[in-house]
């Protein structure tokens, strides 16, 4: 504090560095995380390995997360961030109920095969994402499903069915899907979205309205 209580340039400016760094090591911690789960996956990859690939302290780690577990939830609550601005932009916007399908899982297989770090990540950490499900980063996924599910019968699009289960079988599809997906060798993400699209379009016939 200056001589009348009020803070000083310098101390706001060291403040604001002080803020910067922190964002910046948190960006890069998370950034070497991925790298490290991509390559090793979840079970064989340890702190050691992820503060490796960065010029961070070892200690430095723990000011950031509490151990692995916190930081693979955080590497993923990311990539479900993103995953959800991309819903907003297609499904939420669709005006047929196959539009709404084919937007929907196009988002999650082009996502997950959109660069080589993010394939190998789908590829080695499926287990360890299916745990994930109910976490609050991931579990805003399903809860936008529901939102967006709602909106589209209220709109006509999508005819009066059971919204938690029709949720339900659409994230079932896309993450069991997506588990063959991965596997194959050419992988084909536009294959897949047709598949469940049409899957979605021939059984919607024959659920029950409410």
């Amino acid at each position: 504090m200056g001589d009348d209580g009020q803070i000083t340039v310098e101390q706001r400016e060291r403040s604001g560095r002080r803020e910067q760094n922190k964002a910046e090591n948190r960006t890069a911690l998370l950034k070497a995380a991925r790298a490290v789960f991509a390559e090793m996956g979840y079970g064989a990859a340890s702190v050691r390995d992820i503060v490796r690939r960065t010029d961070l302290a070892s200690g430095t780690f723990y000011n950031y997360f509490k151990d692995k577990d916190e930081i693979f939830e955080a590497v993923v609550g990311e990539l479900t961030g993103e995953i959800l601005k991309r819903h907003h932009n297609g499904r939420a916007k669709a005006t047929t109920a196959e539009a709404f399908f084919r937007a929907h899982y196009a988002v999650y297989f082009e996502f997950i095969v959109e660069d080589a770090e993010l394939l190998a990540l789908a590829r080695k950490n499926f287990t360890a994402i299916r745990t994930l499900l109910d976490k609050p980063d991931v579990r805003a996924l399903a809860l936008a499903l529901n939102d967006d599910i709602r909106a589209a019968i209220a709109s006509g699009v999508l005819p009066n069915v059971d919204v938690s289960y029709l949720a339900a079988a659409m994230a079932g599809v896309a993450f069991e899907i997506s588990i063959v997906m991965v596997a194959r060798d050419p992988v084909d993400p536009a294959g897949a979205a047709e598949f469940a699209t049409r899957l979605m379009m021939g059984g919607l016939d024959h659920v029950p309205r409410r």
